[in-house]
């Protein structure tokens, strides 16, 4: 039995392309909530395909019922970003994950044996027409690459930045080395083991295929080497959405973009050695996991299948497995596919906020709202 309320609106622009929120608790009590924010073009670009995105972040001191407006983070300059991931240590502070690409003006290309992962207007075209998230924008996508995207895109780099302040200023930041991976993308964060190591998983942006994580032994202010955690044969794994559960297992699902579904994969000896992904049978993605006060666990999800929505699914045996026939609607009916990237925090009243975002009736994509009483 579960009762939901009426949607509100987090961050709407008619002029901006805002999406991809992720949420987090600080030990202070203030929420946290992160998004990508890029011009509003006649094509739907996501953050990969424009140098013109940037992470910006709001906050709410009072379970979500008002939110500050949006600030940049973790300062103007970082451009040309993936969506970012939060977490909340116990300390008291917050850590910001980004993976930012390097660009350059189409006219002037980079040395492909300086950038040899560069792709200039025509393959991010090309990548672009291919996508099954985005809805095809018509006439406007006949256009010359140039024309659309006058832009090149090279490698970049992960990073993350540390605040003390519950996100009001990042003060310190430290760069990931990603080893014999392209890259390192991750937008749910990471997990405090009990010994205060943080795990982050990321993907290897921008091939999104195979999952690994980074261990910080000092509260983020340096990384070790990347250790492998997932990767199989025709598929293509990214966007992990790790979870500590209360017996020390780690539980991650992961987005797969071959069956368009989620997999998950388990750890109970502090990420060394992982299960082989493993399907759950949702057909939704990304993920976005939380424990509930009744020991249950909650995934929230993006439903990019008619009809369009969020949903949430439960799992009784500790992500085992998810109530499949009995998913919650949180919103249903939702104009287009592109949407989702739903992100949950927990209320005094046991109530779960659920944000996400989607392109509405008019066209504008924003960050919305619903509360749900499960």
């Amino acid at each position: 039995m579960y009762l939901r309320s009426q949607e509100r609106t987090l961050i709407r622009d008619e002029h901006r392309y805002c999406a991809h929120p992720h949420m987090a608790v600080l030990a202070s009590g203030t929420w946290l909530l992160a998004a990508t924010c890029g011009p509003r073009r006649t094509v739907t670009m996501h953050p990969p395909q424009d140098p013109e995105f940037v992470n910006i972040l709001i906050r709410s001191n009072d379970e979500g019922r008002s939110w500050s407006p949006p600030c940049v983070v973790p300062a103007y300059g970082w451009t040309g970003m993936e969506c970012a991931g939060l977490t909340a240590l116990p300390d008291g502070s917050v850590l910001l994950n980004q993976w930012r690409f390097r660009w350059y003006p189409y006219t002037a290309p980079p040395d492909p044996l300086l950038e040899p992962l560069s792709n200039g207007p025509a393959a991010l075209l090309q990548g672009l027409v291919g996508s099954r998230e985005i809805e095809p924008d018509g006439p406007a996508l006949a256009s010359a690459p140039e024309t659309l995207m006058p832009w090149v895109r090279g490698g970049g780099e992960a990073v993350t930045h540390r605040s003390e302040d519950d996100g009001r200023t990042w003060r310190s930041s430290a760069h990931i080395g990603t080893g014999a991976y392209a890259g390192g993308y991750g937008m749910r964060g990471a997990v405090v083991l009990p010994d205060g190591v943080i795990l982050l998983p990321l993907s290897d942006a921008p091939f999104y295929e195979r999952i690994f994580l980074v261990r910080s032994p000092d509260g983020g202010r340096s990384w070790g080497a990347p250790q492998p955690v997932a990767a199989a044969a025709g598929r293509t794994f990214e966007e992990p959405a790790p979870l500590l559960l209360e017996d020390g297992t780690i539980l991650v699902l992961l987005r797969e973009n071959v069956s368009r579904t989620l997999y998950q994969i388990r750890s109970e000896d502090g990420g060394e050695s992982w299960s082989p992904p493993a399907q759950t049978g949702i057909e939704a993605y990304p993920a976005h996991l939380l424990s509930l006060p009744d020991g249950r666990i909650a995934a929230v999800v993006g439903c990019r299948r008619p009809p369009y929505g969020i949903a949430i699914y439960v799992s009784a045996d500790q992500g085992r497995s998810f109530g499949l026939d009995s998913p919650l609607c949180v919103r249903t009916g939702l104009p287009s596919k592109d949407l989702g990237y739903p992100t949950a925090a927990l209320r005094d009243d046991g109530s779960l906020f659920v944000a996400y975002y989607y392109r509405d009736a008019a066209g504008v994509t924003g960050v919305h709202a619903t509360i749900v009483a499960i």
